[in-house]
């Protein structure tokens, strides 16, 4: 486990260097339009297919490792290839090759990702699952705030001395040297056999036994929406960011920040939670959080930034909740034996939301890129826009939640009131609730 912290920890450099405000700086210095932002972003949902021929590879062959390790060095090696798009003359097709270059590496990643999975499902005890990833996923915070603080001030400093091309460069040679490092350190942990009576899956049911189990179809329903409400905006925040609000790779990095920095402070405590409590009650209160957000976008303007950090810090609390029990979600509710497959099928569900709404938000960005409306006296763009939509398809993916099964753990009910309590013995110094609001025990005599 201590092995796996560290290696995420490099694979998260090279992660958060070929995503986000990164990845959104290179392909605009490439000449992309809206429409490739929204396309781009939809690019590692949209091959979330490839998990499948994981998927398959793992059952078949019976070993996660071999198949981890080849996808995951093939991926990340292609990324070096890409500064190479800088040499080509101006009027080159460079979107179309930037674009397959990225489809080829995200499938490669994805391959190896679901092979990853399983693998990690198999080495950590269900009873730690929580507070482990909550623990890992703190490590990969710590580094996330290191990252973006730092590649922000180098974007910065570097497009006014060195330009783009140099810049940009630079930042995926680090990625680069940084995922090689994570390959080596994947090769350095441990695996466990699987039993050498397997037999490769028949298509029939590769396909069909996640769907027909019933609790896991309403899961794959919410987390379709809720992705579906997702893909609308996510793409397009570090563009808001730049072009919209104007600020500098400086202040980005420091917003972007926040959100890990939030979440290293949270995640064992959520972890703990998470052993504790329904995954859906975790869920249903953290994404509550997360629902609010596309509103809160709706605030900042360029001569009043102060909203961003609100977002950031409302960012970080929910959406570190959320993202530890979606994660932890397919590995606790899929059986051990064709674990592989639920897991394809959650990543390519989830997925294929993201790539709806994030191309056809897209194609909205670039038809209204001129459209202004002034209410109460602020403008509001098509970004705004894209903003409600979200929102309110969030809410309603929340309402799905309670379909899904109930389950003998305390549910959603009770980590309000934990939470709550949590609340006020910070805010109290320690404090009792008033007795006016404390649960009285019922004695004998009444319960006679």
């Amino acid at each position: 486990m201590r092995l796996s912290s560290v290696e995420g920890g490099f694979t998260q450099v090279h992660q958060i260097l070929t995503a986000g405000v990164f990845l959104t700086a290179l392909a605009l210095a490439l000449g992309a339009s809206p429409w490739h932002i929204g396309l781009i972003a939809a690019v590692p949902h949209f091959t979330q297919i490839f998990q499948l021929i994981g998927a398959y590879l793992v059952e078949a062959t019976g070993h996660r490792k071999p198949i981890a390790l080849l996808g995951s060095g093939l991926s990340r090696s292609i990324w070096l290839f890409l500064p190479l798009l800088f040499l080509y003359p101006a009027g080159a097709p460079l979107m179309p090759m930037f674009i397959t270059l990225v489809v080829i590496a995200s499938a490669l990643e994805l391959v190896a990702g679901n092979a990853w999975t399983t693998w990690m499902a198999d080495l950590i005890p269900e009873s730690i699952r929580g507070r482990y990833f909550g623990y890992r996923n703190g490590v990969l915070a710590a580094v996330t705030i290191a990252v973006t603080m730092a590649g922000g001030v180098w974007l910065e400093w570097g497009r006014h001395n060195l330009g783009e091309p140099l810049t940009l460069t630079a930042v995926l040679l680090v990625a680069g040297i940084a995922g090689g490092i994570g390959v080596f350190l994947l090769y350095r942990q441990p695996d466990i056999e699987r039993p050498p009576e397997r037999k490769a899956p028949k298509v029939k049911e590769l396909l069909l036994a996640p769907v027909r189990n019933a609790e896991y179809r309403k899961a794959l329903e919410f987390f379709l929406v809720w992705n579906l409400a997702i893909g609308f905006v996510a793409p397009f925040i570090p563009v808001h960011l730049i072009q919209v609000l104007s600020l500098s790779y400086v202040v980005i990095g420091a917003f972007q920040a926040i959100k890990p920095l939030v979440a290293m402070a949270l995640f064992r405590w959520w972890g703990q939670i998470l052993d504790s409590f329904q995954i859906r009650a975790v869920m249903m209160v953290s994404g509550a959080g997360v629902a609010l957000l596309p509103f809160l976008w709706l605030l900042p303007t360029r001569e009043h930034t102060a909203w961003l950090w609100v977002i950031a810090v409302v960012s970080g609390l929910a959406w570190t909740g959320f993202n530890l029990s979606a994660y932890t979600y397919p590995m606790r509710h899929s059986p051990r034996i064709g674990r592989s497959y639920y897991l394809a099928y959650f990543s390519i569900v989830s997925g294929l939301g993201f790539v709806a709404s994030s191309i056809t938000g897209g194609w909205i960005a670039q038809r209204l890129v001129d459209w202004e409306i002034v209410l109460l006296g602020r403008t509001y763009m098509a970004h705004h826009l894209l903003f409600m939509v979200s929102g309110f398809l969030r809410i309603v993916a929340l309402l799905m939640l309670l379909r899904l099964k109930r389950v003998t753990a305390p549910g959603t009910t009770a980590l309000i009131t934990r939470i709550g309590a949590g609340i006020w013995r910070t805010a109290s110094l320690n404090r009792p609730f008033p007795r006016w609001i404390r649960k009285t025990p019922v004695s004998e005599s009444s319960r006679k």
